[in-house]
């Protein structure tokens, strides 16, 4: 029996998807609003991982009688760990030096991604996927698919190799486990998802994930990479066009149409969408089609060679960029060139001086190895030695932050406390309204407000005025200062909170009795706002109510200036839909702001609060 491990098949149409894959994924994070499905790219990678994970699983049990679980994980560790390793404490060092608000919890990051669990350190920690801006978004955030990825390639192979044990090695049990259990976890992920709330520990979770990576392994498992088509005859020409004109439609299809936060994507779209990869993977493994040669071309396999690394730098790109230029709203394409140009540069650097040489390098001779790397220190060297270096020194730093103080920042702080209020408050506010009560200020919040520029007529008006407001952290953030003016005003207002939320929202109120005649919404600020969103919004607001959108100020974020003009739009062909210019009001007035130049600051709150008001009572429904 041949002891030598086989040599996998080298699928070139895998390279293309991997290049469209990541190059969906950086347009995600570069404009959501445009590309607001391309973070589907992850589910592609994800498939392709566990094909090709099983696929050379069985190839190597089939000619050798065993699998070298130890050999296996050495082969993956030397090539995705000196890549992340050197992306992880190159980021610590930035941290360091020129980001340290983003200080804490940053050794705990370096750990939990070294150790593939991530995912749950995100989960644990409250981390929000969706969260765009506000200065303290994670670089690390988008690590979380090579956690899950990492988790199975540490548990799949030793379930394969018991099934095999266990049922005189049938290949068939292997697929209906990987589909029980994919089927399971995609259910999982419908039962776990609430719309309207944060979904962020739905889409980290690797038990409701798993179900793309397990997809890739039921393919595996019917379609081996050795079976291929070479001389195929017209039918199965035509199947597997057809076949790959399915996965690749459905794919773009899913990837234009589908957002983050919609309630289709988490209760059945994602799980469509892998299987739509395992059929353009079909199409492109039995090589009896065009989809294999349309996928292979210079370009994509430039892309696609590069990955990994391109994955693994692009984030820490756009956190780093937007943090220093805050002005990407009104040069979105240029910077945009910029951020790309620097992504790939960093990326061709790693993939040529880190990737591919410790690669192959031989750790056997680590020792002897590293006693002539201090003998003979070349430049390459010396670089990557700073990196460590200084990455350690942020490492270090941010073991004596303690997170929970580093958490109640001023804006953190004032965001929490109107959060705590606001849910007391509307309970009561709730039972007031189904008793017919009228809720009353105290006086000397008439006279605060008084001072921030309403009339005693209006405030008498505002006193009267019935209505609903659904925002995110910026309307929770001057909430204090808005109750205090509608005291009868129902504010739903959430973190991390995208447009489409506003649906749910307002159809819950509605439920309750609480929507009022005035329908006041702050949302756009983690996202793009779609028309179909806007419209779901007047149909429930009917003829009868008036509905008021504050526009978006978030100069950091390039889907500012296109929610904005869809709001304008929105207004001039709709009597009863109002857009409160808040973006134009503040832009003259940073002082208004926190640092991260959107939520409105102590100063900015009243201020805030009171131009919205102005607005609403100058056509307010009564």
């Amino acid at each position: 029996m041949p002891t030598e491990r086989p040599k996998n098949r080298f699928i070139t149409g895998f390279t293309g998807l991997r290049a469209l894959a990541v190059i969906c994924v950086i347009l995600y994070h570069f404009n959501p609003a445009l590309f607001s499905g391309g973070y589907l790219g992850v589910p592609v990678f994800l498939t392709l991982s566990g094909y090709l994970v099983t696929d050379h699983l069985f190839n190597e049990y089939q000619i050798t009688g065993t699998f070298s679980y130890g050999h296996f994980w050495y082969k993956r560790l030397k090539r995705l760990y000196p890549t992340l390793i050197v992306m992880l404490f190159a980021t610590a060092a930035y941290i360091t030096f020129f980001q340290r608000n983003i200080l804490a919890n940053l050794w705990q990051s370096i750990v939990t991604n070294l150790a593939y669990v991530y995912n749950w350190f995100e989960i644990l920690n409250g981390q929000s996927y969706f969260q765009k801006f506000a200065g303290s978004e994670s670089p690390f955030t988008h690590l979380w698919t090579l956690s899950i990825e990492g988790q199975f390639y540490l548990i799949w192979p030793l379930i394969v190799l018991m099934l095999l044990h266990l049922f005189r090695k049938s290949k068939r049990v292997i697929f209906w486990t990987a589909l029980i259990l994919s089927v399971g976890s995609a259910l999982l992920m419908a039962f776990l998802f609430h719309p309207g709330v944060d979904p962020s520990r739905v889409y980290y979770g690797t038990d409701t994930r798993m179900f793309s990576i397990l997809l890739g392994a039921c393919l595996a498992v019917l379609w081996p990479s050795q079976r291929m088509l070479n001389n195929p005859n017209s039918q199965q020409r035509l199947f597997f066009e057809i076949i790959g004109a399915i996965g690749m439609g459905g794919m773009l299809i899913t990837v234009f149409t589908v957002g983050a936060q919609a309630p289709f994507l988490y209760r059945g779209g994602m799980f469509l969408f892998s299987i739509f990869t395992v059929l353009a993977m079909w199409a492109i493994v039995a090589n009896a089609s065009v989809w294999n040669r349309v996928l292979t071309n210079p370009v994509f396999d430039w892309i696609g060679s590069r990955s990994y690394e391109i994955y693994v730098y692009q984030l820490p790109v756009f956190v780093f960029f937007s943090d220093k230029v805050t002005n990407i709203a009104e040069h979105q394409w240029l910077y945009a060139l910029v951020e790309v140009a620097i992504i790939l540069a960093i990326s061709e650097l790693s993939y040529r001086y880190v990737e591919v040489p410790f690669s192959h390098y031989d750790y056997s001779q680590a020792i002897r190895r590293l006693l002539s790397f201090v003998n003979q220190i070349t430049l390459r060297r010396a670089v990557l030695t700073t990196i460590m270096v200084l990455g350690m020194v942020g490492f270090i730093q941010s073991t004596i932050v303690d997170p929970k103080v580093a958490n109640h920042s001023p804006l953190a702080n004032h965001i929490k406390k109107n959060a705590q209020q606001e849910k007391q408050y509307n309970q009561k506010l709730a039972k007031q309204i189904k008793s017919g009560k009228k809720v009353k200020r105290n006086s000397a919040d008439e006279e605060k407000i008084e001072k921030d520029g309403l009339t005693k007529q209006q405030l008498k008006q505002a006193q009267q005025l019935s209505g609903s407001a659904v925002g995110d952290s910026v309307m929770l953030a001057g909430r204090d200062d808005l109750q205090n003016i509608f005291p009868q005003l129902y504010i739903d207002a959430q973190v991390s909170r995208q447009a489409d939320a506003a649906v749910a929202s307002l159809k819950t109120m509605q439920s309750k009795g609480v929507l009022g005649k005035n329908i006041i919404i702050g949302l756009g600020t983690n996202g793009n706002i779609d028309q179909d969103t806007i419209d779901e919004v007047l149909k429930i607001a009917g003829p009868s109510r008036h509905v008021f959108w504050i526009n978006n100020h978030i100069p950091s974020q390039p889907w500012q200036n296109k929610n904005n003009e869809l709001l304008t739009a929105t207004q001039k062909k709709n009597k009863n839909f109002y857009v409160i210019d808040w973006n134009d009001y503040v832009a003259n007035h940073p002082e208004w702001l926190y640092g991260d130049q959107a939520h409105p600051n102590p100063t900015g709150a009243p201020k805030y609060a009171t131009f919205i008001a102005k607005n609403v009572l100058d056509h307010a429904t009564k």
